[in-house]
């Protein structure tokens, strides 16, 4: 019986990527609910449970309300869902940003290629120009990468080289190196940016972080407030946190000017 609920989740993810509210492929609708229908002969009681959700599934129901519907079915299958897994039906904004702000971040011996792809997204959301990889750093050739960037490595230019190689061109272009990092030593992040400087946010292997020697290439350090027992954030969302603090005072800067 399980592959008959692999199947079931196989069908609820093909209406979901095929269908809109209250617009649902009428065959596949109908197969999805003869299978969840005969998992009604199953001896599990669990499976028995599943089978009543096919008096939920109607023409008229909202992709929400369907996609909720699909959630009991992937916990039987135990499936790890992670941020890349989920679909997204909303179209993102129909027009192109057509003058990004001189922000850069140089990813440098991450490992994860989900947080590399999650650092695109958030670029491209922030309006930044470029991310630098460096070291062994994934690129958008990796399939996880372009997943959990969901289209963003198509606007947003990157390159692969050293780093030292990318702090000397980042130099060049006048751009400060702000450091994130933990040292003791360290501006809390919302300490006031030089306005209108052109940045770069560097950031290092997601359980070592930066070594002293990188750190000493930086212009600048900065941390981000810690509260709680851990004393550090997921590398992307620390990424997320400056970058957003940063535009915040860019966009100060430009209403002042």
């Amino acid at each position: 019986m399980k592959n008959q609920v692999e199947e079931i989740h196989q069908l609820f993810i093909g209406l979901q990527l095929d269908s809109r509210d209250g617009e649902f492929d009428a065959a596949l609708l109908a197969k999805l609910i003869d299978n969840i229908t005969l998992l009604d002969n199953s001896d599990d009681p669990i499976l028995k449970k599943l089978a009543k959700y096919k008096d939920h599934l109607t023409p008229e129901m909202t992709l929400r309300h369907f996609a909720g519907i699909g959630v009991p079915f992937e916990r039987y299958l135990k499936k790890s869902i992670q941020d890349d897994d989920f679909i997204v039906t909303d179209t993102d904004r129909d027009h192109l940003v057509t003058a990004r702000v001189p922000l850069h971040f140089v990813v440098d011996n991450m490992r994860s290629a989900f947080n590399v792809g999650s650092i695109f997204r958030t670029a491209d959301t922030l309006g930044a120009q470029k991310i630098w990889l460096t070291g062994y750093s994934p690129t958008p050739h990796q399939l996880q990468v372009e997943r959990a960037a969901l289209g963003a490595t198509l606007v947003i230019e990157w390159e692969m080289c050293s780093f030292k190689e990318a702090l000397q061109k980042l130099r060049e272009q006048n751009f400060k190196l702000v450091a994130l990092e933990t040292a003791s030593s360290a501006l809390d992040i919302s300490y006031p940016y030089e306005e209108k400087q052109a940045t770069a946010f560097i950031l290092g292997n997601e359980r070592f972080g930066l070594d002293a020697d990188q750190l000493k290439l930086c212009d600048q350090i900065r941390k981000i407030p810690m509260y709680g027992i851990k004393n550090s954030l997921n590398a992307a969302t620390a990424a997320a946190i400056a970058g957003y603090e940063w535009r915040k005072q860019w966009n100060e800067f430009q209403i002042r000017a």
